[in-house]
């Protein structure tokens, strides 16, 4: 039986200005990984989240000395590789653990990451990891070989060693609801442009994406293939967190939850029959959607959906993957202002080949849209899609500052791209500020509010965004 701590580095200080509008989310993948030992295995389980926990660095250190695991388990994104690899030396440093290092950054570069920092990260998982991380936990408490272990990395004998790729999980089923227990809920809060109810919990219902977009680093966890967990299964976990953790509201991860219409469409009859009462706000394309489906929506409780438009110029669209046509984000957007959900549109700005005019195009266009919340982010390039290739191909990764790698961070990572980095980060300030203070807008945004705690963050939020925006004219 092997003693295993999972922990998910800080976070939210990469954010800069932004900082104050991040949320505390749960761990979700971590959550699974946890469900998933415990129901197939013997290993002990414990998880961290240090940000919503307000657990330092020294407080890490004392719960390893204290716990001695065998494992311990980290995830990360790209801008938090380096807190991650300073909880692997704390790790290292107070305890005989092995660490196992897993998320989108990992996936990308494993290699690198074995070759550069094998004091450090002893076995990388590649992809899903709950099956990866029960074989490698009986594998070392056993002291077994990891040669037939399928998706890591790991060195041996001087070498890097990639085994075979694992397959991704068919039947999401078979993996338990996220150990939700671990930690307490009431620690974590969304980020305070979604904030309607404080007792708000994250749900993730599908895997996969079928869309390439040439900037996403999601499907190098999941893959290209859309998998879903059942009908049953989403509203006997939506039923719990409303019995055990008193939800008001879900923040649906899912990277596009409208992929499958029937299916959608039983969710949505399910919880108006077990009248769950819940808001909730989920993520879509334009193309996906059509008025019956966003009224039943709205029926079974959806009140915010997030649509990804990132460009209003056709052949930008084309270049990046993106299957959509400017004129549907128009139509669909406006379907659902009309039907009172409020709507979040997301641009992205410094595409390759993207022209300072492009750019300006998009910003006009995004005010056409006419979305409740916009959200204008500088492209970053993450490791393991093609935009990296493009900016990135001929830096040694050695000398890239990972860290700076946040889409609504405070600065642009573009090398030789078009449109100098700083007068990318101008535009977005001034499409902030040309976007939310027009009047019309601003009062739309006003009537969508219906809570005094959701009032109290839209504050805190428009504050929020008029720092990052005095910070982008003076850099």
């Amino acid at each position: 039986m092997a003693k295993v701590i999972l922990i998910s580095p800080p976070y939210v200080d990469l954010y800069g200005k932004l900082s104050k509008a991040a949320g505390r989310y749960f761990p979700l993948g971590l959550g699974y990984l946890a469900s998933y030992l415990r129901a197939y295995s013997n290993h002990t389980v414990q998880m961290y989240e240090p940000e919503a926990q307000n657990l330092t660095y020294a407080n890490l250190a004392e719960i390893i000395k204290a716990n001695q695991p065998d494992i311990v388990g980290l995830t990360c994104s790209t801008a938090n590789f380096s807190n991650a690899l300073k909880v692997a030396k704390i790790a290292k440093e107070n305890s005989k653990c092995k660490i196992i290092l897993g998320g989108p950054h990992a996936s990308a570069i494993p290699e690198f990451i074995i070759d550069n920092y094998l004091g450090l990260i002893d076995i990388v998982i590649i992809g899903e990891g709950e099956q990866t991380l029960l074989e490698l936990a009986n594998a070392l408490a056993s002291g077994s070989s990891l040669e037939t272990i399928k998706g890591i990395v790991y060195k041996s004998d001087n070498k890097i060693i990639r085994n075979e790729n694992r397959p991704f999980i068919e039947y999401l089923d078979s993996i338990p609801f996220p150990a939700r227990d671990l930690i307490p809920q009431r620690l974590f809060s969304p980020n305070i442009f979604n904030a309607r109810y404080r007792n708000c919990l994250t749900i993730l219902t599908s895997r996969g994406c079928p869309y390439n977009c040439s900037f996403c680093a999601a499907r190098i966890i999941s893959g290209r293939r859309y998998r879903a967990h059942s009908v049953e299964y989403v509203l006997a976990e939506m039923q719990m967190l409303k019995k055990d953790y008193h939800a008001e509201q879900l923040i649906i991860t899912d990277d596009t939850f409208t992929m499958d219409n029937e299916r959608l469409e039983k969710i949505c009859r399910g919880m108006i029959d077990k009248k769950l009462n819940l808001k909730w706000l989920c993520f879509s394309q334009v193309n996906t959607v059509n008025k019956e489906l966003l009224s039943l929506m709205k029926k079974a409780g959806c009140y915010s959906i997030g649509f990804g438009v990132e460009s209003a110029d056709k052949e930008t669209l084309r270049r990046m993957g993106k299957p959509i046509d400017p004129q549907s984000a128009i139509e669909t957007i406006g379907i659902a202002n009309k039907l009172g959900i409020k709507t979040q549109a997301f641009y992205i700005l410094g595409l390759p080949g993207e022209t300072r005019k492009q750019m300006e195009e998009t910003i006009k266009f995004a005010k056409k849209v006419n979305s409740t919340l916009v959200f204008f982010n500088m492209l970053v390039p993450f490791p393991g899609t093609r935009n990296f290739e493009h900016f990135f191909a001929s830096i040694p990764l050695k000398d890239i500052e990972w860290e700076n790698f946040v889409a609504i961070g405070d600065k642009c990572v573009q090398v030789n791209s078009l449109v100098p980095p700083k007068e990318i980060e101008k535009l977005i300030a001034q499409a902030n500020l040309s976007y939310y203070l027009n009047w019309r807008r601003f009062f739309n945004l006003l009537f969508q509010i219906r809570t005094f705690y959701e009032l109290a963050n839209y504050f805190k939020a428009g504050m929020t965004l008029l720092r990052q925006a005095v910070n982008n004219f003076r850099g």
